[in-house]
């Protein structure tokens, strides 16, 4: 089993639509609060994007078409008390940010088209450190299943 470590806190995918591009071109000082923060939301989901393409890079991993086993490490917020920080730290993380958003943004940032993904383990846990990262376990299959043949 091999193991890599991203280091990069988690984040969700945005959902962006063809109408967004307008609010790349319009100055900042000019945009509504609304615009302004749609603005931020997807200029940050893709420095994201590159980020995590780049860490992957440096340390030459490639998601196998098998598929892996894959953790997010969340930080916990900042606002927790210490008693509650330490409680929650290493156990599952059952609030937002939703797991099926945070896996579109990882395959998103790693891979043009995920057809060819095969299988996934995914899990979300909380941890007590000021920045939060990636851990994908994965096993380098050569071998076919030798299935029964369809009667």
């Amino acid at each position: 089993m091999k193991k890599v470590i991203l280091n990069i806190t988690p984040q969700t995918h945005v959902r962006a639509t063809q109408g967004d591009s307008i609010f790349f071109r319009i100055p900042r000082e000019k945009l509504r609060p609304s615009g302004l923060s749609r603005l931020i939301r997807l200029e940050k989901y893709n420095k994201y994007k590159v980020d995590l393409c780049a860490e992957a890079k440096s340390k030459r991993f490639v998601l196998p078409p098998v598929g892996a086993s894959i953790t997010f490490f969340i930080p916990v917020p900042p606002s927790w008390s210490k008693k509650k920080k330490k409680l929650h730290h290493g156990r599952f993380h059952q609030s937002k940010p939703d797991i099926d958003n945070l896996q579109k943004a990882f395959l998103d940032s790693l891979m043009a088209e995920d057809k060819q993904i095969a299988h996934l383990e995914v899990q979300k846990r909380w941890v007590d450190f000021e920045i939060g990262w990636i851990e994908i376990s994965y096993k380098e299959y050569t071998e076919v299943l030798d299935l029964p043949s369809p009667k």
